[in-house]
């Protein structure tokens, strides 16, 4: 079985990696938990939740994952179990900050000891603390992109720039559903372990206060980088509604003058009697004169007018 377990004298943390029907069958012999939860484990539920039950809460929460190659974040599952003495993980081995906390605690006493002081709701603690503050390198990350996004933009880069906006604002929007739910989350958690027998934390004790005031962090970083690639993607938009404008007034100007020109040719072009300049020697070289006077005329005053 996928079943990693770090005890002290206290309490216990079981880390439990890709479960499947057997690590799930051993949870439910083990400690009795409902059947509804156990069933979560197994399933992919999309959504942060809570339930609180007499001897112990159970807990889903999503974090994001970047993925490079494909420059996209997805959410990843993580279930916990709480009770008085122990702590369960469950997930997927993709969140790094729990995995690498967990093998820290597995070889170094100092760090075990530091963490393992007969709180389960302290060491819960330890564990979201790091998984959101596993965060805020990936909001630099999304603030580089905005960046970019703007100096491509005024360095001329519409046309390049407008795949990368999109890029940039589906990470946004997928971060902000992710996150969506962590705050009332963290608070129902909050609420509920000060109310119940089963813990010793008090209404006094800032600790998931912290990580409540994390998620308000994350959040409004979110919102004002919703809000700037916004205001680029608008940029972006009308610098190149602008240029299309002009070239449609270039090629509208270059229109215009070549029309007068067009109808004199063809004037001049048709076959009939006592056609002007028929009989004149130099009749191709005076209607091209003409023909270069009467340009030259429009566009001095299409310039004029500032139309082009």
């Amino acid at each position: 079985m996928n079943i990693q377990e770090i005890k002290s004298k206290d309490m216990s943390w079981v880390n439990i990696i890709n479960p499947t029907q057997e690590e799930i069958e051993h949870l439910r012999k083990t400690y009795k938990f409902h059947p509804l939860d156990l069933e979560d484990c197994l399933t992919v539920t999309q959504r942060p939740k809570i339930d609180e039950y007499e001897k112990y809460h159970f807990m889903v929460l999503l974090f994001p994952i970047y993925h490079t190659k494909t420059r996209e974040i997805t959410p990843e599952e993580i279930h916990f179990f709480i009770s008085k003495h122990y702590l369960i993980t469950i997930h997927n081995n993709v969140l790094s900050p729990v995995t690498n906390f967990f093998h820290l605690c597995q070889s170094s006493q100092e760090v075990r000891k530091k963490h393992f002081d007969g709180s389960a709701e302290k060491l819960l603690y330890h564990v979201l603390d790091k998984l959101l503050t596993s965060i805020y390198p990936m909001l630099d990350h999304l603030s580089v992109d905005i960046s970019q996004v703007e100096k491509g933009i005024f360095a001329g880069d519409e046309k390049k720039m407008v795949k990368e906006i999109l890029v940039t604002r589906r990470n946004i929007t997928d971060f902000r559903k992710i996150m969506q739910a962590h705050k009332k989350t963290l608070q129902k958690l909050t609420a509920g372990l000060q109310e119940s027998d089963l813990f010793q934390i008090q209404k006094t004790d800032r600790y998931f206060d912290n990580l409540v005031d994390h998620t308000k962090e994350i959040w409004d970083a979110l919102e004002g980088y919703k809000e700037a690639i916004e205001a680029l993607q608008e940029t972006n938009e009308s610098l190149i509604s602008n240029r299309i404008n002009e070239i449609m007034k270039t090629l509208t100007a270059i229109s215009v003058a070549i029309l007068p020109v067009t109808l004199i040719a063809s004037l001049f072009g048709m076959n009939t009697p006592n056609s002007p300049f028929s009989n004149q020697p130099h009749a191709f070289w005076i209607i091209t004169a003409m023909n270069l006077l009467i340009m030259a005329g429009l566009i001095f005053f299409l310039k004029k007018k500032r139309w082009i």
